[in-house]
């Protein structure tokens, strides 16, 4: 993979493609990596460049440290860095936080956003208190992290990629992990929403029991230019679970002039 220093830290990046229009996807909690969204890029049109940071597996902390609130100061500027501002910037989960604080405060780096099960706090998300819990008393092991991750899909539908994301759980750092999911379960981003000027597709997998649908109607009330896609057949990781549509659905906003 390769590297680059982003206020004086290592970050190791994943990149696909080559244009004028520049993604960046933003990975999820719970030891999640770039390594996410790999097929999802593979799958944009021509003319797209993607970027996908790994902000728990083999880069440096953020300068204010491993919280929600500092990634999205540190991804802000890599964008810059990379030559990629404005992007379009694509987070899932605790990545969608992540995307609504980088939209709200720093949106001289954001083209649009993609909102991928996610929401502006954890009200009502018992899950994430509960994993949260089972993550800090039993640890990382492969047992614990194959148990938690499978919360994220109605259905596994890749064997092997669900593999492969259990492994690179077993390689983040188990304190930045709970560091970030504290700062996630801390954060209410509601008061920013309204700042917030990009245009917004907001999806979201009707089965996810974690981040249910009063999340994305939140989201919804609170920003201003928001559209919202719906995935019928998918809980937390709609990008998984019905690839071809969620591909189809990103493609197309992705098209739409910026604002």
């Amino acid at each position: 993979m390769p590297t680059t220093h982003v206020n004086g830290r290592l970050i190791h990046y994943r990149e696909w493609g080559e244009g004028e229009t520049n993604v960046i996807f933003v990975h999820g909690g719970f030891g999640s990596s770039a390594n996410l969204w790999a097929r999802t890029a593979e799958a944009l049109p021509p003319g797209v460049r993607a970027l996908a940071a790994d902000m728990f597996l083999h880069s440096d902390p953020p300068p204010k440290g491993h919280s929600v609130e500092g990634i999205a100061d540190h991804l802000a500027d890599f964008a810059l860095a990379m030559g990629a501002a404005p992007a379009t910037f694509v987070g899932h989960s605790m990545g969608g936080v992540v995307c609504q604080l980088i939209g709200a405060r720093r949106p001289e780096v954001v083209r649009q956003l993609v909102l991928v099960t996610t929401g502006p706090n954890v009200r009502n998300h018992g899950v994430a208190l509960m994993l949260m819990d089972q993550l800090r008393e039993r640890g990382r092991t492969r047992e614990n992290m194959d148990e938690i991750a499978r919360h994220w899909f109605k259905t596994i539908p890749d064997r092997e990629a669900f593999e492969r994301y259990v492994d690179d759980s077993m390689e983040a750092p188990l304190e930045a992990m709970l560091s970030v999911q504290q700062s996630l379960i801390d954060m209410d981003t509601t008061p920013e929403l309204a700042r917030i000027t990009a245009p917004v597709l907001v999806t979201h997998g009707v089965h996810d029991h974690g981040r249910t649908m009063d999340h994305a109607e939140r989201l919804m009330a609170g920003i201003p230019d928001a559209r919202l896609a719906l995935f019928e057949e998918s809980g937390h990781a709609p990008m998984w679970e019905e690839a071809p549509k969620f591909n189809e659905t990103l493609h197309a906003f992705l098209r739409q002039p910026a604002a």
